[in-house]
């Protein structure tokens, strides 16, 4: 079954590929002589709409990237904070399981003492 829906698979992708590829030179053909008012904070000027629009996509592309990379940093930050966390609960343990086997030591010392002064 697998294999007799693969090729429909393979050319429906290709089909699509080939629309977005038709679909994409339809807009630059139609806007190839477009121009737009572009605001640049202080005068207005004339852009060619191609241009507006490859600027907009690449704009959008590196705001994208950033906030993936900003995200990826904030995460490791996180892991960061929480290990530091674990180990220092894991050195408060140590130090009172320390501070338990020297009050051990301290009580069979206190016992041994008793035993042996009342002998």
């Amino acid at each position: 079954m697998r294999l007799a829906l693969r090729p429909i698979k393979v050319y429906g992708r290709l089909g699509l590929i080939w629309a977005i590829a038709i679909l994409v030179l339809l807009i630059v053909l139609f806007n190839r002589n477009n121009v737009a008012d572009v605001w640049f904070f202080r005068t207005y000027r004339e852009v060619n709409v191609l241009y507006l629009m490859l600027l907009t996509a690449v704009a959008a592309i590196a705001v994208f990237w950033a906030v993936t990379r900003i995200r990826g940093v904030l995460r490791e930050a996180r892991a960061l904070r929480e290990e530091r966390q674990a180990a220092e609960q894991l050195a408060e343990r140590e130090k009172l399981a320390g501070e338990l086997v020297e009050r051990e030591k301290r009580l069979d010392e206190k016992l041994r003492r008793s035993i042996t002064e009342e002998s």
